[in-house]
This record gives C-alpha cells, sequence and structure tokens, in this order.
C-alpha cells in the first residue's frame, strides 16, 4: 500500500519561513523597502544582506559605503528599526568588518 502524501514543497517551505520568521531570522518586508544594490540586485533582509556581502562587487560596496556614507546602516534604522545594529555598522567601512558586525547580530540576537 502507497502511502499518502501530506503537504507539499511549497507547503514545507512556508512552514520552514514562518518558523525562521518566529525567531526572527527572516523579516518579510514589501519590495517597496528592498535595498537595492547600484546593480540593481535588490537585498530582501539583514540575514541575505551578510551573506552576499561576500558575492557583491566592489564597486556597489563602494558606492554604498564610504567615508561620507553608510547606505547598509541607514537602511537597517529606517526600514527594520534596528538603530542599535544601524549605529554598530555605522563607522564601519570595510566589507568584511561589515560582515561580521552583521554575522555577529545574526548569532547574539534575542540574547
Amino acid at each position: 500500500m502507497a502511502r499518502k502524501k501530506t503537504g507539499t514543497a511549497a507547503g514545507s517551505a512556508g512552514k520552514l519561513k514562518a518558523a525562521k520568521a518566529a525567531k526572527g531570522s527572516v523579516t518579510d518586508i514589501p519590495p517597496e523597502k528592498y535595498f537595492i544594490l547600484r546593480s540593481g540586485t535588490p537585498i530582501k533582509s539583514i540575514e541575505e544582506l551578510a551573506l552576499m556581502l561576500d558575492s557583491i562587487s566592489d564597486e556597489d560596496f563602494s558606492f554604498h559605503v564610504n567615508v561620507q556614507k553608510n547606505d547598509f546602516s541607514n537602511w537597517l534604522k529606517d526600514v527594520f528599526g534596528r538603530a542599535d545594529l544601524a549605529d554598530m555598522l555605522g563607522p564601519v567601512k570595510d566589507r568584511k568588518e561589515s560582515q561580521i558586525v552583521l554575522l555577529k547580530h545574526m548569532v547574539y540576537k534575542g540574547r
């Protein structure tokens, strides 16, 4: 006798997303709040920003983070209301250091 399938891949993905959201690891924001890199690539969450710092171009990074500004920090404050994290990231002008700040946030948030 064949086992009946319960649920779908889409349903499982939705449950996983809901579980992550409950833990605070995924934040659903509307598309108009996405961070759009100079190159046109959208970033949808703090976690995605942390992971994408490895792959975005030097040109994109230096356009958004330089001596005059830190667009990522502003986005964290304005869209997610994370002034604490924005204050930590704001003065950082190095890609790897920026990633470390964000990854530490991912590991230690909620504590």
